[in-house]
């Protein structure tokens, strides 16, 4: 696959976000919270998102927004932890949209300082379980769910520009793609 333009999103963002949770069928969101979830629950999940502490990024492989990956910083963790969650639209998984959404959260967890990275998802849910052995994470069982902790190496000059220049791509090819939006939207 080509490079996937993957960039932050901000509060100006939400609609995008919500637009792309409002796409996802019933078992990509069951995946995603480890359980069914309401119409109500994605909305007020989604009210909150971006008054966290959380690092949202999204990928763009056509210019839209097709898969979000969070990076929440634990408070007070003595050893810099953060929890990352996943979510690509069906039709976009096994494309590489969440092995470059997954790259992307640990060089920013590097950047950070975050020494580990946890995730969770459903013991049932292969893919992402590929995908986190695939990235070196030791896979933990429990209670139905699997648990994996992948280990973020200290920063480096080389990864600050990885993450800084993976954003002006981002961003450069949405601005190129922003006349076209415009009238998909308009139309």
């Amino acid at each position: 696959m080509y490079e996937l333009p993957i960039r932050r999103l901000r509060i100006y963002d939400k609609a995008k976000v919500v637009s792309h949770f409002n796409s996802l069928d019933s078992d990509t969101l069951r995946s995603r919270f480890s359980a069914p979830v309401s119409a109500e629950f994605i909305e007020r999940y989604l009210a909150e998102l971006f008054d966290t502490a959380a690092l949202v990024f999204g990928a763009f492989p056509d210019s839209q927004l097709r898969g979000v990956a969070e990076l929440h910083i634990v408070p007070e963790s003595q050893n810099y932890v953060a929890e990352a969650a996943f979510t690509v639209e069906p039709a976009w998984q096994d494309l590489g949209v969440g092995d470059a959404l997954l790259s992307r959260i640990i060089t920013a967890a590097r950047n950070r300082g975050i020494r580990e990275v946890h995730m969770l998802c459903l013991a049932t849910n292969q893919k992402m379980r590929r995908l986190a052995m695939k990235h070196k994470a030791d896979l933990n069982l429990i209670t139905g769910q699997v648990e994996a902790t992948l280990a973020a190496p200290w920063p480096t000059p080389f990864s600050l520009a990885e993450e800084i220049s993976g954003e002006y791509h981002a961003i450069a090819r949405a601005i190129l793609s922003w006349p076209l939006d415009q009238e998909r939207d308009a139309g």
